[in-house]
């Protein structure tokens, strides 16, 4: 007897933690999804929504975590320092009173929130290592930057600075971008359909 309400019981549990996205040799469960977005919203201050186009991009992200991760590996790229994430959880608590209530309402716990801010911080290093110093910002693209975007009344010289580094990082998420879908072309990526309400397809 006892046998059985093991089996059912681990039955139960496949069901709830069912796959929802293979990515080659990999897998994404449906309850990751549903944490990605839990989190993703609650440092947006917003509700969370498990929509199927929700669990859509959850599940993107979550598939370039993937990519990435394993590129991080093959190249053995450090990742992002505990306490740097541990300084931005103290910069929530800071800027949110009820911090630890609105955390425990999301579903979510301290430790899952400093992982992720800890993999965001981790992919920031990452294209700053892997893309960043193939990125060239010429004096022309800075003054053309400062002619659509800046009025006459601002120097150049006081925002010259400004402009290199935000079209370095605008060039360097980009050829992410670029790498993450020519990576995506030459992985097999099936979604399920049973979790996003659609056909299987890459």
């Amino acid at each position: 007897m006892k046998s059985l309400v093991l089996l059912l019981a681990l039955a139960n549990a496949e069901v709830l933690d069912r796959v929802a996205v293979s990515i080659g040799n990999q897998v994404i469960t449906e309850s990751q999804l549903i944490q990605e977005i839990r989190l993703d919203s609650f440092l947006n201050n917003e509700p969370p929504s498990f929509s199927p186009a929700a669990m859509r991009a959850a599940a993107n992200l979550l598939i370039d975590q993937k990519l990435v991760r394993k590129e991080m590996e093959m190249g053995r790229y450090p990742s992002a320092a505990p306490e740097e994430a541990a300084a931005m959880i103290q910069k929530l608590v800071k800027s949110r009173p009820d911090f630890d209530k609105e955390l425990a309402a999301a579903g979510i716990g301290l430790d899952d929130l400093q992982q992720h801010l800890l993999w965001g911080l981790t992919l920031a290093h990452f294209v700053g290592l892997r893309f960043r110093p193939a990125v060239q910002v010429t004096t022309g693209d800075v003054e053309q930057y400062y002619r659509e975007q800046f009025s006459p009344q601002t120097p150049l010289s006081d925002v010259r600075a400004r402009i290199t580094e935000i079209l370095q990082a605008e060039r360097s998420d980009g050829a992410l971008d670029a790498w993450l879908k020519d990576t995506r072309a030459h992985t097999t990526i099936e979604y399920q359909k049973e979790v996003f309400g659609e056909a299987n397809s890459k």
